[in-house]
Formats: structure tokens, C-alpha cells, sequence
């Protein structure tokens, strides 16, 4: 056999195996397809449904602020001298009035008793001379009474700097920071320590202008924290900013009485949630039938017995329903339920309740 007789039978063999081939593959496709579920176009699928009507919407708004401190303040010296005396450390708490630091006062209260020393006898001198009538000039007489007001009022400034040595605290609260140690030199204006009131603290926290005139001072208001998030806690409006900030935003600021069981530390955030109950009337949908995304929601509007998806806007929300702003109209009927074999234009059936 010559190689001519050769190629042509191997290209009948090629030939033949790729017809082969063909119909395999092809059998195996239509086995596939036929155990693909096709859905039949007459048939329906059931859903439940609701029917739109307008009504008031109530929805909880969360403002979320952080915890600062009701007082707090730099404690400096007033005097000059050396500390002899240390009354508190850093994270200890004081009572209002109690020792923060000494500073050494010995000099001070020896001039204080020359001059009390002084002053005795300055007055025992002028009570003589008042005594002894002409005898004096009115000059003598008035400079005895001069000395006795003066070696007064040095006691008395002698008397308020030993008082000014003695660096107490102007509240209750807790030593956040502490800048001196037992000897350290210490002049007036120099910054001793650092303490903060937290036996009530203020949750400040940014309003916007439609929502300002909710907030009046003295009102209460529940705030709960995520350190604690099954403690709610009181809280009062003491103050309620005149004017935006640069956000166009209001500052309000509520009191809070910190809790020894649920301590709160200044910075921690809370959050203050209000309802808000209008009489304005409005559609709202179940979040239930809510598809798409949050940036292009939709839901399944249901006419003559044929489903369309429907893009809506949404407006404010609660822990039920979502309010609709454009897109429905009252009495307008959607899906609610059995969505998840809706295609947009197919044919339902509406559940009986």
C-alpha cells in the first residue's frame, strides 16, 4: 500500500471519531438540559402581600456623644517655697478642701510672730499716747494709731501667705496628674496637679437644626453605653448650645450621675435615642419586602396578577418599617413575603391571610 492509500484511511479514522465525538457530546448536553428545572410561564408563585395606606411613621433617632467631665482643673501654687508635705498621688481621689501639697512656711510664721509681737506693743504705745492729752502733739498721737494699722495689716498679709503655702483641692474629684515630689521647689503660677470631677459627667453630643428644638433644658433622657449595654442610664439637659458650630450642627450637653456598679470614664461614648412621634402622615413598607441595595432599593409592586420591581426613595426608619418618600402611592399592593422566587413580570398568587 502506498502512502497516498495510507493518509486517506487515517483521515476516514479522524473523520469518523470526530463525528462520534459530535453526537457524544451532544447526547450528553440534552441529558443535562432535560434535568434543568424550567420553569413553567403559566404557572404562578405564591406570595404574601401587603396594601399600602398612609399613616403616622414614628421613628427612634441615635445620637451618638462622648462622656467629659463635669469640672476639671489645673491646681497651681500660689506662693513660693519648698514642698515639706504631699497629700495625694496621681489616681487618688480627694474630698473637696484636702491636702494637696505643703510648702514650708517656717519664715512666714516667724515674721507673723514679730509682728503680733510688735503690734502689742505698738497698741499698748498708742493707747498711752491717746491717753496723755496735751501732753502730745496730734502728729505723735496719729503716728502711734498709724503703726498699730499698719502691723495689722502686715499680720493679716502674713496670715494669707501662709494660707497660699497651703495648696488644697477646690472640688471633690480624682488626681488625673501630679507635677511635684516631696522637696521640689514650687513658685507661684507653677502647675501642681490636675484633677478631674467625675462623679457627674457630661455626654455631649451634635444636633441638627430640624431636630434642635426637641431638646429643652431639664428634660430627661435614657443613654446607654457599649461598656455597659444592659444599663441604661438618666440623663438631664443642662445645656443647650445658642448657636451651630462649624457643622451647622448644635452642641447639647446632658448630665449623667456616674454610677459606682457601672463606673464611666471620661471619653467613653454613649448614645441618646428619641422617638419621634409626628402626626404627619406617610407610606411605609415592611423591611421585609425590601430588595435591591441600600443605595438603589426596590420592592415587588403587584398589579393584575404580575409582580414589577419597583425602585422607591426612603426616608427615615425604625425597628419594623422603612418610610417611602417617592416611588408608591397609597393602596399600592407589594410582596411581602415568598420573594426569593420573584423575577421581575411573573405571575403570582396572593395568599390567603
Amino acid at each position: 500500500m502506498n502512502n497516498a492509500a495510507r493518509l486517506v484511511i487515517f483521515a476516514i479514522i479522524v473523520g469518523g471519531l470526530a463525528v462520534l465525538a459530535f453526537f457524544k457530546l451532544k447526547s450528553n448536553q440534552e441529558k443535562v438540559e432535560a434535568k434543568v428545572y424550567k420553569r413553567d410561564s403559566d404557572a404562578s408563585v405564591l406570595i404574601q402581600t401587603d396594601t399600602l395606606k398612609l399613616s403616622p411613621f414614628n421613628y427612634e433617632i441615635t445620637y451618638l456623644g462622648s462622656f467629659a467631665p463635669n469640672r476639671e482643673a489645673i491646681i497651681a501654687s500660689e506662693a513660693s517655697g519648698r514642698v515639706v508635705q504631699v497629700g495625694v498621688e496621681e489616681g487618688s481621689f480627694v474630698s473637696a478642701g484636702q491636702l494637696i501639697a505643703q510648702l514650708d512656711t517656717d519664715i512666714l510664721k516667724n515674721q507673723l510672730k514679730i509682728a503680733e509681737n510688735n503690734l502689742s506693743l505698738a497698741e499698748k504705745t498708742a493707747q498711752r499716747m491717746n491717753n496723755a492729752g496735751s501732753t502730745l502733739t496730734e502728729v505723735q498721737v496719729d503716728n502711734a494709731n498709724s503703726q498699730v494699722v499698719s502691723l495689722k495689716l502686715q499680720i493679716e498679709l502674713l496670715k494669707k501667705q501662709i494660707s497660699m503655702a497651703t495648696i488644697k483641692a477646690p472640688f471633690s474629684g480624682i488626681i488625673t496628674s501630679k507635677y511635684f515630689e516631696i522637696g521640689s521647689l514650687e513658685g507661684p503660677g507653677a502647675q501642681m496637679a490636675v484633677i478631674t470631677d467625675i462623679n457627674t459627667l457630661k455626654l455631649e453630643i451634635n444636633v441638627p437644626e430640624k431636630e434642635i428644638t426637641k431638646f429643652k433644658s431639664g428634660m430627661k433622657l435614657n443613654i446607654r453605653t457599649d461598656v455597659y449595654p444592659e444599663h441604661i442610664y438618666i440623663g438631664t439637659v443642662g445645656v443647650v448650645a445658642s448657636k451651630t458650630d462649624a457643622t451647622k450642627n448644635y452642641t447639647v450637653k446632658i448630665l449623667v450621675s456616674n454610677s459606682s456598679s457601672y463606673p464611666l470614664k471620661a471619653g467613653m461614648y454613649g448614645t441618646v435615642s428619641q422617638i419621634n412621634n409626628t402626626s404627619l402622615k406617610s407610606i411605609s413598607i415592611p423591611r421585609t419586602s425590601l430588595v435591591g441595595s441600600n443605595k438603589n432599593p426596590e420592592v415587588y409592586v403587584v398589579k393584575n396578577g404580575i409582580a414589577k420591581r419597583q425602585s422607591i426613595e426612603l426616608g427615615e426608619s425604625n425597628k419594623d418599617r422603612l418610610q417611602v418618600t417617592h416611588g408608591l402611592n397609597e393602596n399600592d399592593i407589594i410582596a411581602v413575603g415568598g420573594l426569593v422566587n420573584l423575577t421581575d413580570g411573573i405571575k403570582v398568587t396572593i395568599a390567603e391571610n
